[in-house]
């Protein structure tokens, strides 16, 4: 990999930042010599000081302030971000990722109220963006892909709090007789729906204002129906909570929000840690749809274990198990709608379980809710590959024959454009077998720098060297091409080449074709 020496000196011209604040320093105390008396005729023992009373103190110094925490924090977050720099700036990449990624870790795990301190905030803002700016230039050279921080279409669904009018409750009301009572005549465990004033308000607001969120949210969850069904009936849990996650992500796996929250669940760091959504350099699988859904219905399981009601169990699941056990300790109901009603909630929990409770009554049917004709995504069927080195995932497609943007869609939990050993690689169904024909080609090494092209009608070797800057010599070599008298046989149409690019080395020309076996 290789970067122009003006990304430091670019970074430096538009990436600066203030240096973080510094804690005060207590100033040392200043003694003063006494006034100057006239010199004696002979020189004067010192005094000798009393002893104190028992008892007294000594002469009080002023105490020395406590260092502000988070000023602390946050230098050594720039000095952590400083290090990563410099690495980055003399062409160490791997580790100035390792590095980048640790300093925004170590802010977002560190369980502290971000949105609530500007000053961290600030500084969170800081480093993303300053992480983005070197991202552009970055990415040829197997990328950076931390998100931006966006918008949860709970961030985007108002407070309700005005009652509604009679003849648009009572419209309501019938509209939402037939999922009502579908919910009643359920098998298995089910989320109870009940139809309130909180509810009610939610239901006209997705409806009218709100419907194109409901849309948005309703298409993409048909990507993952099924596969949630399925975990939920294994955990035990209400088929009705996956729709938890419309309003949590809108069902988009790689949504993340300003507090370090990720995925299709935005499950922050340290509730990804206690169910074993793995975080590392290379993957984050809170973006997993699969991984994150299993991990958000044993989450709800423990909670209702804990609680013994599915709506606090929701309930606890957005606020935090902590204020519900407070909010049950301090009133003694064990009810979420008393508990909502006597305020001993937050204010966005109180909201949260009644528009779940309104997406699932709509979801349940869409036209009754005049939502005639709604398209919704189908679940894509893959090829599974497990990974036995590291891989680009730009050969990753030019193998299966399909596109970079196939590959990421299919695997929203890799953070860069390259996939470790070990991981389980998801393709577009069909695609595996030319996958792994064309992967066999490339010398497991040589999966991060080297490409593969399918070769066409009368193609040459010398224009495929030509084409891709490669020398004809290692071309050939590369792919075990006997020459005899100087000349070799031009590429068979439909058969992968090999492009040995970047830095590695090729097979000697007189070596053996490799086996395609892997």
């Amino acid at each position: 990999m290789v970067l122009g020496v003006c990304l430091a000196g670019a970074f430096a011209a538009g990436c600066r930042t203030q240096p973080a604040p510094q804690p005060a320093q207590p100033r040392a105390a200043v003694r003063r010599a006494p006034p100057a008396a006239p010199a004696p005729a002979a020189p004067l023992p010192p005094p000798v000081a009393a002893p104190p009373p028992p008892g007294a103190r000594g002469p009080s110094r002023p105490a020395a302030p406590a260092p502000d925490p988070t000023a602390v924090l946050i230098q050594s977050l720039e000095q952590q971000y400083a290090a990563a720099l410099g690495l980055y700036n003399v062409g160490q990449l791997d580790e100035a990722r390792a590095g980048f990624d640790a300093t925004v870790d170590r802010l977002l795990a560190a369980n502290l109220d971000i949105p609530a301190s500007p000053r961290l905030q600030r500084e969170l803002d800081s480093l993303v963006d300053r992480i983005h700016a070197l991202e552009s230039d970055v990415l040829p050279a197997g990328g950076l892909t931390l998100a931006q921080a966006q918008t949860t279409p709970l961030d985007r669904t108002p407070e309700l709090t005005f009652p509604i009018d009679a003849a648009t409750r009572a419209e309501i009301e019938k509209e939402s007789r037939a999922a009502l009572a579908s919910a009643a005549n359920s098998a298995g465990e089910e989320l109870p729906l009940v139809l309130n004033d909180a509810v009610i308000r939610y239901l006209h607001y997705f409806t009218t204002k709100g419907r194109d969120d409901f849309i948005d949210g309703y298409r993409r969850a048909g990507r993952y129906r099924a596969m949630a069904d399925r975990i939920f009936a294994q955990e035990g849990v209400p088929s009705d909570l996956l729709y938890m996650a419309q309003l949590e992500s809108g069902f988009d796996p790689q949504l993340g929000n300003s507090a370090g929250a990720r995925g299709m669940w935005q499950f922050m760091p340290a509730r990804a840690d206690d169910y074993d959504l793995k975080r590392t350099h290379w993957v984050d699988e809170r973006d997993n749809p699969e991984l994150a859904t299993r991990a958000a219905a044993r989450h709800l399981k423990d909670l209702h274990a804990e609680f013994g009601d599915w709506l606090l169990a929701m309930a606890a699941y957005n606020a935090g198990p902590g204020d519900v056990e407070r909010a049950v300790a301090r009133t003694g109901y064990a009810d979420f709608w008393k508990l909502s009603d006597l305020g001993a909630l937050p204010r966005l929990t109180r909201d949260y379980v009644p528009i779940v409770i309104a997406t699932a009554l709509i979801a349940k049917n869409p036209a009754q809710y005049g939502f005639s004709g709604l398209q919704v995504d189908s679940p894509v069927a893959v090829d599974r590959v497990a990974l036995e080195h590291a891989l680009d995932l730009r050969l990753a497609a030019e193998c299966a024959r399909v596109t970079l943007a196939d590959i990421q869609h299919l695997n929203p939990s890799l953070l860069r454009y390259e996939a470790p050993a070990g991981f389980t690689l998801k393709l577009p169904q069909g695609s595996g077998a030319a996958f792994q024909r064309a992967l066999a080609t490339v010398p497991a090494g040589d999966r991060i720098n080297w490409r593969v092209h399918w070769a066409e009608a009368g193609e040459t070797w010398t224009q495929l060297a030509n084409r891709y800057h490669v020398s004809l010599t290692r071309l050939i070599a590369a792919n075990g091409v006997p020459v005899r008298a100087g000349q070799s046989d031009p590429p068979r149409p439909g058969t992968p080449v090999a492009l040995p690019l970047g830095g590695a080395t090729a097979p000697a020309a007189a070596s053996p074709r490799r086996s395609k076996k892997h």
